[in-house]
């Protein structure tokens, strides 16, 4: 028999509907769940799980006995893509109970936001925006349910007014990069040049050191100008020199990046393409990679998907290379 859970939170509805077609058993619902699934869920068995948001929302805690809460975590990386394992810890030695602490980046976001709206009706970049601005988002889902044909106008107006509008005027974009361990990395910090729906690019300048997996020296005057995608699986940084000539690409694969006020956040994926100037790209760090899928933090079709996204990556990258050099013959 699957273990029981409990759950609270912002993804509650989400992982409600997602346990139940699992065939686990939710038990202790809140009013709201209960009203929106059926209202024998039973309100006083107790639980073998707990699920509740962490303290940055950005992913889960699951706590109960290793079994349980092991069983719960490989159905969740089966079934959202990039949902990453970041760790399970004990929380007594005496007890078998541990905690386990998930990540849900933005492919999980989204798979989460579409099993929502099978539930009730729900928006683009709704878990999303359940941490940037609720009130906001429940204003626009309120409208979203009196006037369903106003979807897109609603989903643009929330992408403008909560995340592309205070980007735009804070002119700093800072890109927030999640090691898999769930540390995140000193945050990259530049000038905002350009910033669309669909695209965000800053600048950053050096002034001495060495361009980590270009492996070249960097000299005074030299920049980069960083693009990121809403929703892409990497994020491209290409480096120039103060006379603006190219000094290489560094493609960074990532789980789909999310834009939000300040900038964007990603959990890095270890594996980064590289193009000097003039050179063929190349693939780096798998190795570490690796390491992620055996631990288990990463799940099976995330290793497929970062090996798809880095050989077309290199094809197009040295592919193109050639087809210009062909061009220039």
């Amino acid at each position: 028999m699957s273990p029981s859970i409990k759950i609270r939170g912002i993804y509650g509805t989400a992982l409600t509907k997602l346990a139940l077609d699992c065939g686990f058993q939710v038990v202790q619902p809140s009013e709201r769940i209960k009203e929106r699934f059926r209202p024998e869920l039973p309100d006083h068995l107790p639980y073998d799980i707990l699920v509740r948001d962490r303290d940055d929302r950005q992913g889960i805690e699951a706590r109960g006995e290793a079994d349980h809460v092991c069983e719960l975590l490989i159905r969740l990386q089966e079934l959202l893509l990039d949902a990453i394992i970041v760790s399970i810890l004990p929380t007594d030695d005496s007890e078998p109970v541990v905690v386990a602490n998930m990540e849900l980046p933005g492919g999980a976001k989204e798979k989460l936001d579409a099993i929502r709206s099978t539930v009730v009706p729900t928006l683009r970049n709704h878990h999303r925006l359940k941490i940037i601005d609720t009130d906001l988002l429940d204003s626009a889902e309120a409208e979203f349910s009196r006037r369903p044909e106003d979807r897109s106008s609603l989903e643009d107006m929330l992408f403008r007014k909560a995340i592309l509008g205070p980007l735009i005027e804070g002119g700093v974009v800072r890109l927030e990069h999640i090691r898999p361990s769930g540390r995140p990395m000193r945050p990259r910090l530049g000038v905002l040049q350009s910033a669309g729906p669909k695209m965000v690019v800053f600048r950053r300048e050096f002034s001495k050191g060495r361009y980590d997996g270009l492996d070249l020296p960097i000299r005074k005057g030299d920049y980069c100008l960083t693009e990121i995608r809403d929703g892409e699986w990497y994020v491209k940084h290409s480096y120039f020199s103060k006379q603006h000539l190219g000094i290489g690409d560094y493609y960074n694969i990532n789980t789909p990046t999310e834009l939000y006020p300040y900038g964007a956040r990603y959990v890095d994926l270890e594996v980064d393409v590289i193009q000097r100037a003039a050179e063929n790209a190349f693939e780096i760090d798998r190795e570490k990679f690796e390491v992620l899928v055996r631990k288990g933090c990463i799940g099976k079709d995330l290793e497929n998907k970062v090996f798809e996204i880095s050989q077309q990556l290199l094809h197009r990258l040295n592919h193109g290379k050639a087809k210009d050099s062909a061009g220039r013959q």
